[in-house]
């Protein structure tokens, strides 16, 4: 497979806690085969400290040439961030990073190892496959994700255990291709709404560690996320 560059989109929004730490570490990562990073931040209009963070950050890397900085004026959510930075992304593939540690980035690798097998078009890294000795997110989150999950494969017509997850590596061509339309946490639902679409992509979920946030750490989703995205699966799967 054909992977000379890959595009690391890392939205954020109220992480100052993290985001210098998450930015030096996905900095630092050595991807397999040579390939070279495209690290695209995007601040979506945070409250905090996060922008004098990420300027912190690209004040002290090396690799400012593969840096680009984008600072919204508006909050317009997640998706509507992963959308700016789509727009400046230049690497064959592209993968979500979120800001919040929950992930570690030093498994983007991981995700990268079928598509460089040539067994994979999209990966996506899943929360749930051998995930006995993780940290347990809440009960209620657990329950909403598999009952999204199963959802969605049902509507869908794919087999995926983990279907919000944030790490999704998909060929940045196809990515701009799908025209997506939600801003917000609707947003998963769609991306995978219209990649089942396209009957050539093979998929491939690979396992991935997982350390979840609560609320009082800064963890942002809540349950009206849950059912914008339950209205994502229908309005994708079935009306579009």
């Amino acid at each position: 497979m054909f992977l000379k560059k890959l595009t690391i989109i890392i939205p954020v929004y109220n992480e100052a806690a993290t985001i210098n730490e998450l930015l030096h570490r996905v900095d630092a990562i050595t991807l397999d085969k040579g390939i070279k990073k495209q690290i695209i931040i995007v601040n979506d209009f945070s409250k905090d400290n996060s922008k004098d963070e990420i300027k912190k950050f690209i004040s002290e890397t090396k690799n400012k040439e593969g840096i680009v900085f984008i600072d919204h004026k508006n909050n317009i959510g997640k998706g509507g961030s992963i959308k700016s930075a789509l727009q400046k992304a230049n690497g064959d593939y592209t993968v979500i990073q979120d800001a919040d540690l929950e992930l570690n980035p030093n498994e983007i690798n991981n995700l990268l190892q079928p598509v460089l097998d040539n067994k994979a078009d999209v990966v996506y890294g899943s929360r749930f496959i051998n995930n006995k000795k993780q940290k347990k997110e809440s009960i209620l989150n657990r329950i909403a994700n598999v009952f999204l999950t199963g959802f969605g494969n049902l509507i869908f017509g794919v087999k995926l255990t983990d279907m919000q997850t944030c790490y999704k590596l998909i060929p940045t061509s196809v990515f701009k291709s799908l025209l997506l339309i939600e801003n917000r946490f609707a947003f998963d639902p769609e991306v995978t709404a219209k990649l089942a679409k396209n009957k050539k992509l093979r998929w491939k979920e690979v396992a991935i560690s997982y350390n979840p946030r609560t609320k009082d750490e800064g963890k942002k989703i809540r349950w009206k996320d849950g059912f914008r995205a339950l209205y994502s699966i229908i309005k994708y799967g079935i009306f579009k």
